[in-house]
């Protein structure tokens, strides 16, 4: 089981993250993945995930700003279906566009973090969100 899956089509942030991820130093498994439509296969088992059913991750953090489907659009997506209805869902995303905010949620994302401007402050958010997550948060959906 994947603990976090990141969705981001910057090479630069997802390398950050991964970075970040490894220095928390704890037993947390992440994937990356570089588009909405991806996504979207990645939590419903289809496309080139159709053979390998993938089990849901424990969080989902998700750009909003990506090329082709819409992080608004994988979220919609996801909330629509059974098997991810409850998967939680944080929107990372550079933009604090109230806009942006009222769109995220209305779709149906359980959170939305404005990704801070430092790689340290980065580090912080992101611990923070693992230990809340990955350790605070319960479930009885996990399959």
């Amino acid at each position: 089981m994947v603990d976090v899956l990141y969705v981001e089509d910057n090479p630069n942030d997802a390398d950050i993250f991964g970075r970040l991820m490894r220095k928390l130093n704890r037993p947390f498994t992440y994937t990356v993945l570089e588009s909405g439509s991806e996504a979207v296969d990645y939590l419903t088992g289809q496309g080139r995930y159709k053979h390998q059913p993938q089990s849901l991750p424990k969080l989902v953090l998700l750009d909003l700003n990506l090329n082709g489907l819409s992080g608004v659009e994988v979220v919609q997506q996801a909330r629509s279906i059974d098997r991810t209805r409850f998967v939680p869902i944080v929107a990372f995303s550079t933009s604090d566009s109230p806009r942006d905010i009222l769109s995220a949620y209305e779709a149906g994302v359980n959170a939305y973090v404005v990704k801070p401007g430092s790689y340290q402050a980065t580090g912080s958010v992101i611990g923070k969100l693992c230990d809340f997550w990955l350790e605070n948060n319960t479930r009885t959906d996990y399959k």
